[in-house]
């Protein structure tokens, strides 16, 4: 990859990150707060996009960014990037998952957490182990013990960070899930949208 590739990868990131995340951000701010009526707005850009560049109106950036679909996408590369996705999918609905359960199943428990730690002088031997209700077997099935401590821990630990941002947290992830939904859908309709076209893989 030369240094010209680069730099023309790095725009395209910096130019598709910057229009798409924010509107994602502001829609599901202002408009819906539920991240189903969110969906779709990331692919309606997307879309819009590959027709204005068949229709030639974006100009360099146009021909720019076909140029790395057709180099990046429609290569190995983009069995890559998808693979990754996949993964970034995974992490933030299993992030998500950990904050809802902290927030229902382990609520109790959280708020007696939270309030001890939101405590100037807090302490671990302040905490009212007595009044937890502790770890619950994940699904009434899982009963392995350092799974269901870990699944404990972690969803209590991620609706505390959750509530000392004022939701923001999982409002963000949030939007990244769904982001990471919809990337998926789009780089599979580039790949394909491009497939005739390709003629270098990388």
């Amino acid at each position: 990859m030369d240094k010209n590739d680069l730099k023309e990868k790095l725009i395209i990131l910096s130019i598709t990150t910057g229009i798409f995340l924010p509107i994602r951000v502001l829609f599901t701010a202002y408009v819906s707060e539920n991240w189903l009526g969110s969906l779709g707005i990331v692919s309606v850009f997307g879309l819009l996009f590959v027709f204005l560049i068949k229709q030639n109106k974006l100009g360099w950036f146009g021909k720019m960014f076909e140029k790395q679909m057709k180099k990046t996408i429609g290569g190995k590369t983009g069995k890559y990037i998808i693979a990754i996705s996949v993964l970034f999918l995974i992490y933030f609905g299993t992030s998500l998952y950990f904050i809802d359960k902290g927030n229902t199943v382990y609520f109790d428990d959280k708020e007696i957490f939270s309030s001890v730690i939101s405590s100037n002088d807090f302490s671990i031997e302040d905490i009212p182990v007595e009044k937890l209700d502790g770890p619950q077997p994940l699904l009434n099935i899982i009963d392995v013990q350092w799974i269901i401590n870990f699944d404990y821990a972690i969803s209590i630990a991620y609706a505390i960070m959750d509530d000392t941002t004022d939701g923001w947290l999982s409002h963000f992830i949030v939007v990244v899930f769904v982001e990471q939904l919809e990337m998926i859908g789009l780089l599979c309709f580039y790949r394909n949208t491009f497939r005739q076209k390709i003629s270098v893989e990388t």
